[in-house]
């Protein structure tokens, strides 16, 4: 195999050109993707159309009254004091949200229902509604203590989702706009109430943004860059294995094969060569693109190492796969006798498994049914699994997509050396 495998690794390092294409093209196709779509789909379409739980805990009527309570303790003047007490009155987290969930634009996408903590963590693992907005226990106090006092570290609503999508991404955007002006506002507040000017503040903290801290539980939203870093150089990944095939052409026009059958050569030995060949240069255009990526576009700033070593065994197992769809393609060519009928065949599956897989376009923007499908396919699989790993899944939640890779590993090779002739058969 050595001998194989040196052939046709030097076939690869001699094309100087095409290294330089591969490499080059995928990281300007992940800047301009990152920069021209970065929310991915911002207008509002049935794409976008989801089911949202709200949780109320916070009592709030309480935590005002709470709030005013403590306002005797301060040396501050009476005038003052009022003018914090009827700006804290003003200050209602569920109306706010309510009137941004009211909204008719947003109404014709996100539907949200009040419902119990119970109740809506129970539809959310029945996939009934897709995330949970939580006003936690002691919201209102926390967060009036911080925006007129200075005084805590604020409050933190709660967006629990079961999985990371795009209709998540949007909500949190959403939310992150609403709380996005939060120090502004807290600003504006506090100097009309020290100016005694209380309308306009109490106007701004009114119809402003809740507050305090934003916190997600259940994922870790993946930026576009991210995203576009993964599905980019997985789709070049997978095409090398269509590389290895039609490097394979001049080899079957000028006999090559043939001449190493006639020195006694066992056939799949010559296969195992493009297999390792493969395996190499998907593995190092893939490193490198990553790494580039990183350094350039920033993607895992303060990552562990556990993080690169899972990292790279996910992109091991892809492109084990890649390995094994080159000697598939290689067999076909060898088995045709229309070496353009293979090759076609091969760059027809490339598209289509970059498109479902979601390279080539966001998964999340296909419909359900083709999602679906994407996400059984090697590089669909491969690119859940990363994006997965980066919102912080363990390695357990891992195992099977890596099991799923390793047959697909086997199950290809197995079909390939089946397909490729054997001696006699030539």
């Amino acid at each position: 195999m050595g001998v194989f495998f040196k052939k046709d690794f030097l076939v690869y390092w001699r094309d100087r050109k095409e290294m330089l294409i591969a490499l080059f093209m995928p990281l300007v196709l992940i800047l301009v993707l990152g920069f021209a779509l970065p929310n991915w789909v911002e207008n509002s379409n049935r794409s976008l159309e989801m089911k949202a739980a709200l949780v109320i805990k916070d009592q709030h009527d309480e935590g005002v009254a709470a709030f005013q309570e403590s306002l005797s303790g301060l040396s501050i003047s009476a005038e003052e004091k009022n003018a914090l007490s009827r700006a804290a009155e003003a200050f209602h987290p569920e109306a706010m949200l309510m009137n941004m969930f009211g909204d008719d634009e947003v109404e014709e996408f996100l539907h949200v229902a009040k419902l119990d903590d119970k109740t809506a963590h129970a539809q959310l693992k029945e996939e009934q509604v897709e995330a949970v907005i939580t006003i936690p226990e002691g919201y209102t106090l926390a967060a009036l203590n911080k925006l007129l006092l200075q005084d805590g570290d604020g409050a933190a609503l709660v967006l629990t989702a079961a999985e990371n999508s795009m209709k998540v991404s949007v909500l949190q955007n959403m939310l992150d706009g609403l709380l996005g002006t939060v120090n502004y506002q807290a600003a504006l507040g506090s100097g009309m109430a020290q100016q005694g000017s209380m309308v306009e503040g109490e106007h701004a903290l009114a119809n402003g943004p809740v507050g305090g801290l934003e916190q997600i539980e259940g994922v870790d939203m993946i930026t576009s860059f991210q995203y576009y870093a993964l599905a980019v150089s997985i789709f070049f990944a997978l095409s090398v294995s269509s590389t290895t095939a039609f490097k394979s052409i001049t080899e079957k026009r000028e006999m090559v094969f043939m001449r190493l059958l006639l020195a006694g050569t066992h056939p799949f030995r010559y296969l195992s060569g493009k297999v390792g060949s493969t395996l190499c240069m998907s593995l190092l255009q893939s490193a490198v693109l990553i790494l580039v990526s990183h350094v350039l576009f920033q993607l895992f700033p303060g990552k562990s190492m556990i993080f690169w070593i899972g990292l790279a065994f996910i992109i091991f197992m892809l492109c084990l796969t890649v390995a094994a769809l080159s000697a598939l393609y290689t067999a076909l060519l060898f088995r045709m006798n229309d070496a353009d009928v293979a090759t076609g065949i091969s760059f027809i599956l490339l598209v289509v498994l970059g498109v479902i897989g979601g390279n080539l376009v966001p998964i999340y923007i296909l419909p359900d049914w083709l999602m679906q499908i994407g996400s059984v396919t090697p590089n669909g699989l491969a690119l859940m699994s990363m994006i997965q790993w980066i919102q912080g899944s363990s390695f357990q939640d891992l195992r099977l997509p890596i099991l799923y890779q390793g047959i697909f590993f086997v199950i290809i090779l197995a079909a390939s050396l089946w397909i490729f002739p054997r001696r006699g058969r030539i």
